[in-house]
């Protein structure tokens, strides 16, 4: 800023500088002209020059009206740049708010009453409702799938493929390798818990969330002070950790006649889709498990 005021003040003072010059020598010439006439008396009369009868000497006025104007000029020059900032200053206010009113600021930070957003909650089951056979349910997906497809059948949907038994992850990439993969089911026969996973990268997550699930089963032998449930538990880090046969599940994503073409693959036992344009965020995606051995 300063410099700036610096750069105004070197090319306004001269101009300024100039038209004072102007206008004081048009006031000094009105107020010397009685003493000059007074001073060409004197001269005529023969009488010596007395000072302060004619205007002071050249010199020493030259001095003070030089630092006279300076100082006026610069002043002016001063207050013609506070002029400009504040114009420039208001200028750029209004043109950030041309209604003259600023917008309100965020809302108060989370609290009570303003925690933040959580996980969406899902809406919707796709899957076999409780108690419905595993005939019935692979009917009424089987059906749903049609009429789908005979609708749109290049319309993308999301849907839950239950497989006709337990598959080890080569199996499964291998049944799903032309279809987009975003979550696995699993657990170990005939009782394990059911586990899933997001997929991403079939082949290195598949392989992430079995050793994950082999060492939260170690942690629990080490843990148990029951023999039987320790016992389990290491049997269960050991199958996972040998990539047993433990899959049964899948969430695919892909157009309803391809779908339809997943359904006839074998060791595919049901393709149930989710409603159409839905989120995936919202759907709670139920496999069939397999039966029991």
């Amino acid at each position: 800023m300063i410099r700036l005021l610096d750069r105004v003040d070197d090319a306004a003072l001269p101009p300024v500088g100039r038209v004072l010059e102007s206008v004081a020598g048009r006031l000094a010439g009105a107020r010397d002209r009685p003493r000059a006439r007074l001073r060409r008396a004197w001269a005529a009369r023969g009488g010596p020059y007395v000072d302060g009868d004619g205007p002071p000497p050249p010199g020493r006025a030259s001095v003070i009206t030089g630092r006279a104007l300076e100082a006026i000029g610069r002043l002016l020059v001063l207050g013609l740049v506070v002029l400009i900032v504040v114009g420039a200053v208001t200028t750029m206010l209004r043109g950030a708010d041309p209604s003259g009113s600023h917008a309100p600021g965020p809302g108060p930070g989370p609290g009570p009453g303003n925690a933040p957003a959580g996980p969406v909650e899902p809406t919707v089951t796709v899957g076999p409702a409780v108690g419905e056979s595993p005939a019935t349910y692979a009917a009424e997906a089987a059906a749903k799938l049609d009429g789908l497809t005979r609708a749109a059948p290049d319309a993308d949907l999301y849907a839950v493929v239950s497989l006709a038994g337990y598959r080890t992850p080569d199996e499964m990439l291998q049944i799903f390798t032309a279809y987009r993969t975003l979550e696995v089911f699993f657990g170990v026969p005939p009782d394990g818990a059911v586990m899933a996973a997001t997929v991403r990268d079939p082949v290195a997550d598949l392989t992430a969330a079995f050793d994950s699930e082999a060492d939260a089963a170690d942690t629990r032998a080490h843990s148990a002070t029951d023999p039987a449930e320790a016992e389990h538990a290491r049997q269960e880090a050991t199958a996972l950790r040998a990539r047993c046969g433990c899959l049964f599940g899948a969430v695919v994503r892909a157009p309803a006649a391809r779908l339809v073409d997943l359904g006839h693959i074998e060791g595919v036992r049901v393709v149930d889709p989710a409603p159409p344009g839905i989120s995936p965020e919202t759907v709670r995606f139920l496999p069939l498990q397999p039966d029991p051995r």
